[in-house]
């Protein structure tokens, strides 16, 4: 019986996680919050598909993480639901920088052609969009490191609690890339490079190259006795 109540809990936690990312992504909607009311309206709001598609990629990444973790292990005690509850709660506020910055940079990287160029006017307002996406990257980051952690002692085996170890590495590596790339934008640097912070984020997928090319290593055999 008592397994039983664990495994409804365990579906409700991550029912109300899912149902959370969902309406995230409707606040990404291409329209923006006033409805078309002309053929120019409905061009500018296609205009905005290619921010939408890396917001909505970005939140499906977050979200299959979680859903990645409930695979790993059953567990859902009093501490993975609090830190499930405020990774819900840190994306719901997350998600206003995400579609800011993802606009912006898509005006950006094609030169005008999309709009969203307009609503970032000064360079006080991108090192401030940069900072606030920066660290709330980091603390969601940080709050996946730490479900992670918290649940590796009840994972069912060794392959988990490795899977667990891991993936907990990997977030610690994303919410350090995070406050790197708010750090970045704090300097006076940004004036002549405005798009360092952004480029930051590349570190991530080097660092999770490193990082399972270092694991991957065989162990030297002569140092098992130090």
């Amino acid at each position: 019986m008592s397994e039983s109540l664990h495994e409804v809990a365990a579906r409700r936690l991550d029912a109300f996680v899912d149902a959370s990312f969902a309406f995230a992504l409707t606040l990404l909607v291409i329209s923006g919050s006033e409805p078309l009311g002309s053929y120019a309206d409905m061009g500018a709001a296609l205009g905005r598909i290619p921010a939408f598609a890396v917001g909505f990629a970005l939140l499906a990444l977050f979200w299959s993480a979680h859903r990645r973790f409930g695979r790993m292990t059953a567990a859902r005690d009093g501490a993975i639901t609090l830190i499930s509850l405020m990774i819900v709660f840190t994306v719901l506020i997350y998600v206003f920088p995400l579609r800011l910055l993802a606009e912006t940079g898509a005006s950006w990287a094609t030169g005008g052609l999309i709009p969203g160029r307009d609503r970032i006017s000064t360079l006080g307002d991108l090192r401030g969009i940069y900072v606030v996406y920066g660290l709330g990257f980091a603390v969601l980051s940080g709050l996946y490191a730490l479900l992670h952690h918290v649940a590796r002692p009840d994972a069912v085996d060794a392959a988990a609690r490795m899977a667990l170890v891991r993936a907990r590495d990997i977030w610690v590596l994303c919410a350090a890339t995070g406050l790197v790339s708010a750090g970045l934008a704090a300097l006076p640097l940004l004036a002549r490079m405005p798009w360092l912070p952004g480029f930051a984020y590349w570190l991530i997928p080097a660092g999770i190259g490193l990082y399972y090319w270092r694991i991957s290593r065989p162990t030297d055999p002569g140092q098992d006795g130090t």
